[in-house]
């Protein structure tokens, strides 16, 4: 049998949605394709205040390692924008598009020239089938693919960017990155595309040469399930169809279900947070009669300590599996 030694750092990694707090340390791992002048990097640094309210339109993981001291953690940082087929069609997405789009996008938002959908229009384009996703850019401090410790990075960047991605009916996902994660894309499940102006981006180191990526729904339909990517194409229509606020208080509980670490995120008081739970509760209840079983009842009342935190445990294992409970969907009237 091979013996397997036990590797001088062991890794805690865990991934979470990026935080305004994040935004320093996520920003240093900014990847060269995007922006290499100094005053670009501080303008995109600015805009995060605005793109972090800009949820579900912005998706924005990270995978840190817990075993490092704060402010060292953060090992694998991505962000994605959900586009409207408008905004797709604009940037060429369905093409072949120019390159360094993710630098075109973050100029186009700091001039307004691009303006991202709202939790509603999301919804819209979710109900219709009409969603793409672009992936802007992921990126590990280094990507030396002979080191163990970046394969466990890698598989947890997998499982991030599942989450964040899957439960949405999406028509395309597409990806722009530099070229060094080629390899990682491909496994992932997507497949090559072009870039229209590609013989220009011949000679750029790989860190600097992008490379245009994706999958559509048709190509997903005839791949058997298995990739990461491939499987983010599975979605079936919510049943439960919280409300906006109520989403988003289970999203959170998906990574921390202490009532203190959501109360500041969703600018409620402890009051409120009861309220919302209650309101959810009500709502799988009204929905599905038996969800609770034996559990069911008033769980903020006297029975508030035993079948509170089980009925939360019985939801957030549902939407686990469930994610498109957490998307908007807004069918056409």
């Amino acid at each position: 049998m091979a013996r397997i030694d036990r590797p001088a750092h062991v890794l805690r990694m865990v991934h979470r949605p990026m935080a305004l707090a994040d935004v320093d340390e996520t920003l240093a791992l900014l990847p060269a394709q995007v922006s290499t002048d100094a005053a670009e990097r501080a303008a995109i640094a600015a805009q995060w205040a605005d793109l972090m309210q800009l949820a579900p339109a912005v998706q924005s993981g990270l995978m840190e390692d817990l075993a490092r001291p704060l402010g060292q953690r953060i090992l694998g940082w991505g962000v994605s924008l959900l586009l409207s087929p408008a905004q797709a069609q604009a940037l060429q997405l369905h093409a072949e598009p120019q390159a360094f789009l993710a630098r075109r996008v973050y100029a186009d938002l700091r001039a307004g020239r691009l303006q991202l959908m709202d939790d509603r229009e999301v919804g819209r384009c979710n109900a219709a089938g009409e969603l793409v996703c672009l992936v802007l850019h992921f990126t590990l401090p280094h990507i030396d693919m002979a080191d163990p410790q970046v394969h466990k990075i890698v598989a947890c960047a997998q499982e991030s960017f599942r989450v964040h991605h899957t439960g949405f009916h999406w028509q395309a996902i597409y990806l722009e990155n530099c070229a060094a994660f080629h390899d990682v894309h491909r496994e992932s499940g997507f497949a090559p595309r072009r870039f229209a102006n590609e013989a220009a981006l011949e000679g750029l180191p790989d860190p600097q040469r992008p490379v245009f990526m994706g999958l559509t729904r048709d190509e997903a339909r005839r791949r058997l399930p298995g990739t990461t990517l491939r499987n983010c194409f599975e979605c079936e229509p919510p049943r439960f169809r919280f409300s906006a606020q109520q989403r988003k208080l289970l999203w959170l509980a998906l990574f921390d279900d202490a009532d203190a670490a959501a109360m500041p995120a969703l600018g409620v008081s402890v009051h409120g947070l009861k309220k919302l739970w209650r309101g959810i509760y009500e709502r799988v209840e009204t929905v599905e009669p038996g969800f609770f079983g034996d559990d069911a009842g008033d769980d903020l009342g006297d029975g508030e300590a035993r079948r509170g935190p089980e009925k939360r445990r019985q939801v957030l294992a549902y939407v686990r599996q469930r994610m498109e409970e957490l998307r908007p969907w807004n069918p056409a009237a």
